[in-house]
């Protein structure tokens, strides 16, 4: 079948857009926007990948995600977090903008009648985000089911909720809410979210400025260097139960089917059609580390400047100046690229923003 021309015009302009410094999340958008019109339309989904390849979009991204997690953090929930940001930084639905806007309040902050359950739910699966605790994601949904149920809103129920997924990278629920979504509510907006949302869950093992998924194994060795003393994840995670318990805060319910049987479920699920990308940036380096401090980023050190001309004189601010510097001992340099910045004609550019 031809493929609808506002899908045409709209790839062949993300690959004019595609071609300019900074310009990749826009062109990016573009594409979701053509796969909007047509779904399944393989050379949109592929150009959205070869936009993400350049090698300033790749440097830029690994900096911005790098200023929330080293990149040596190899355990699975921090790659998770990775994603979140990184889809973060690049989504342009502009219903992430129109929530803040005045008579969108529901969109933002989702159904009043069953507010409790939300934001019983978020809290679930800010644990899992946060801590990795993955069996609180199960917790999560049961809210979340019970508050679609019992909303006169399930509208905005299931948008609220679907977002949420998305915004935390939990993408295959995400799908699956806003796929319900826009069987039971049509609106090209929606369907529009559900597009990109689906390519992320997909494709989550190509992001070319993520590193490569580990099991936690570098973190540990890293971490024997850093603080021994330093409590593991599962530590963690019982003593904030343990505090949850006290307050009267553990959930009640038991997960809706045993853990045998899921992983029974899982065993027998075909495995993924995402396959790893070959890598543009080699990460072998992560390996060789030899978990010694060293001289951080610039990223670094330019938090510190802005932090000295709010006045060094404070001690509050010498105490935060001290602990961001303590704190990225560890966080390592990443090169920018040797290839210059091509700035599109129209752009406004900064003295500094050739400089790196």
């Amino acid at each position: 079948m031809p493929i609808h021309p506002s899908a045409q015009r709209l790839l062949a302009q993300a690959r004019e857009d595609g071609l300019w410094y900074a310009h990749q999340p826009d062109a990016i958008g573009l594409c979701f926007e053509a796969l909007t019109l047509e779904p399944h339309w393989r050379e949109a989904e592929e150009l959205i990948y070869q936009l993400m390849r350049d090698e300033w979009h790749i440097y830029n991204n690994r900096v911005a995600v790098q200023q929330n997690i080293d990149e040596w953090d190899d355990r699975p929930h921090q790659q998770r977090r990775r994603l979140a940001l990184s889809f973060r930084f690049m989504s342009q639905w502009e219903g992430w903008h129109r929530e803040y806007e005045d008579g969108y309040e529901r969109e933002k902050e989702g159904p009043p009648d069953v507010e409790k359950l939300l934001d019983t739910g978020r809290a679930q699966l800010l644990q899992a985000f946060c801590l990795g605790d993955e069996e609180a994601i199960t917790f999560a949904w049961q809210s979340f089911q019970n508050a679609i149920e019992q909303t006169n809103d399930p509208r905005h129920a299931l948008l609220w909720i679907g977002k949420l997924y998305a915004d935390l990278g939990f993408f295959a629920d995400a799908v699956e809410v806003l796929a319900q979504l826009c069987s039971q509510y049509p609106d090209l907006d929606y369907k529009r979210l559900l597009v990109e949302v689906k390519w992320w869950r997909d494709n989550a093992m190509r992001i070319p400025w993520l590193p490569p998924i580990g099991d936690g194994s570098r973190y540990r060795r890293m971490m024997r260097h850093i603080d021994p003393s330093a409590p593991t994840d599962e530590e963690v995670i019982r003593d904030l139960r343990a505090r949850m318990a006290d307050l009267g805060k553990t959930p009640q319910w038991t997960p809706t089917i045993s853990p045998e049987l899921a992983s029974l479920i899982e065993t027998s699920l075909p495995a993924s059609r995402s396959t790893p990308a070959l890598a543009v940036v080699d990460w072998s380096f992560l390996d060789r580390d030899d978990g010694k401090p060293s001289d951080p980023p610039e990223w670094v050190h330019k938090s510190v400047e802005l932090m000295r001309e709010i006045g060094d004189e404070d001690e509050t601010v010498r105490e935060m100046i001290a602990d961001i510097l303590h704190q990225h001992q560890w966080t390592r340099p990443i090169a920018p690229p040797t290839t210059p910045k091509r700035f599109h004609p129209d752009d406004e550019v900064r003295d500094d923003e050739d400089e790196e």
